[in-house]
């Protein structure tokens, strides 16, 4: 009778320590996905920051954003063509790198909102961007079916529109 006792409470001390184990195990794992995507959040963030600081630290390159904002009132010469090509591209590399991140659950719906409303307003803001946007996209189809590049999409469909229209 003893052995018996004994047996079952082993077997129950053996369960218990199962569930603890998966227990510990799924706590583990939520903590990792929070740790990853507190990290793409933040190298999201950096990338912006590091447009912005180049902004702030070059004077050179802070000279680009009126000509985009106002690009009829301004000259643009083909160095300042070149550097708002590449910043398109910085742009759009981004702006993926977050559509990627949101279609893979490792940031929030508001945060990858957030990120989009920025893009948005990258389009309204800077209409001397818009030939070099619309040309990344162009160049990489896979930005046409992008929730985040939809401003951009729809920038080049109007485009598309007018160009048709005036031949």
């Amino acid at each position: 009778m003893h052995r018996v006792q004994f047996r079952e409470t082993v077997e129950i001390v053996g369960v218990v320590s199962i569930v603890a184990s998966l227990l510990l195990v799924a706590w583990e794992v939520r903590q990792s996905n929070h740790i990853a995507a507190t990290e793409v959040m933040l190298r999201l963030t950096e990338q912006f920051n590091e447009i912005n600081s180049d902004r702030v630290t070059s004077p050179e390159f802070a000279k680009l954003y009126p000509k985009m904002a106002s690009p009829e009132n301004h000259l643009v010469t083909a160095t300042e063509n070149s550097q708002m090509e590449g910043l398109a591209w910085r742009y759009v590399n981004i702006y993926l790198s977050a559509q990627v991140a949101y279609d893979h659950g490792l940031i929030s719906r508001s945060d990858f909102e957030r990120i989009a409303s920025g893009g948005a307003a990258l389009v309204e803001n800077y209409p001397g961007l818009h030939p070099h946007l619309v040309g990344v996209t162009a160049a990489i189809p896979e930005t046409r079916n992008s929730e985040i590049l939809q401003p951009i999409a729809e920038l080049a469909a109007r485009q598309e529109e007018e160009s048709s229209e005036s031949q």
